[in-house]
């Protein structure tokens, strides 16, 4: 009997010391799932800051004048790398032509784009790109939602509960943070007001 208890503590002992091993790394992995996407998606935003200083202050349009370029082929002058519009944690295959989807697994606020800088109020809490559905048809190069899809705010499975249960979004101001679903207004956006209802709560 003494002898299975010291058996079961020296197990535990072991389980204890594996896990104290093993908690880091795998917290760092997790870690690692946000900071990937929150990385590109600050690249992204300087991007949109390069381009509006060249355009007159304008953000980049969804689409182009009459050609079939979208915002992320508008952004390629600054960036020159198109796998930073890819999340490592998105599990659909990355596409090479912009009008396929799977392009991008980032979304562009329609609400803003093509609007001048001057016109954005409460920056710090306006969104401009997300964690998007890199399977969705929508996803080419001019990628684009006005408000989170009903099907995102169910399924755990969603574009905006990639990352442990939350996705990374870039604010107007430049900054990037990791939110819940619900964190995030929901609401369709009303005529002539339509800027500031894709917004931090």
């Amino acid at each position: 009997m003494k002898r299975r208890v010291i058996e079961f503590c020296f197990l535990a002992l072991v389980l204890i010391i594996i896990g104290g091993i093993l908690f880091p790394v795998l917290t760092r992995h997790h870690d690692n799932r946000k900071q990937s996407c929150h990385g590109n998606l600050l690249q992204i935003s300087l991007a949109i800051a390069m381009y509006s200083q060249d355009y007159g202050e304008k953000l980049p349009p969804v689409i182009f004048g009459t050609k079939t370029v979208g915002w992320v082929n508008g952004l390629q002058p600054y960036l020159k790398n198109y796998q930073v519009f890819q999340c490592p944690f998105e599990p659909n295959p990355a596409q090479d032509n912009p009008h396929l989807s799977g392009f991008t697994d980032y979304w562009l606020n329609s609400n803003v784009a093509g609007l001048q800088d001057k016109k954005l109020k409460n920056v710090d809490h306006l969104i401009m790109l997300g964690d998007g559905d890199g399977g969705s048809p929508e996803s080419t190069a001019s990628y684009a939602i006005n408000h989170l899809p009903a099907s995102w705010l169910q399924s755990s499975d969603s574009p905006a509960k990639r990352h442990l249960g939350g996705a990374n979004y870039a604010f107007a101001d430049g900054h990037v943070k990791w939110l819940k679903p619900e964190q995030i207004t929901q609401e369709m956006p009303p005529k002539n007001k339509d800027i500031y209802t894709f917004r931090l709560k």
